[in-house]
């Protein structure tokens, strides 16, 4: 039962990060540069590797840089 609550929360989590990109790029498509935008998206990844390591604190440096590994690499292909 717990695994489930698990993945229900994750699943609602990626699922409100959506939510909260689509809504600022709907709202604000000129307000931020496209460096800040990135930066946004890198700082989501992260917080998303966060909470699939179940929200242990300490690894937030290696979660920042795997989150711009993904994106960066994701944006140039």
């Amino acid at each position: 039962m717990r695994l489930t609550r698990k993945t229900n929360s994750r699943k609602a989590v990626s699922k409100a990060i959506a939510k909260q990109e689509f809504e600022t790029q709907k709202t604000t498509p000129h307000a931020q540069s496209a460096g800040e935008q990135v930066q946004d998206i890198i700082r989501l990844k992260a917080y998303e590797l966060y909470m699939q390591r179940g929200c242990q604190n300490g690894s937030d440096l290696q979660d920042w840089l795997a989150a711009e590994h993904l994106v960066l690499q994701a944006r140039s292909n």
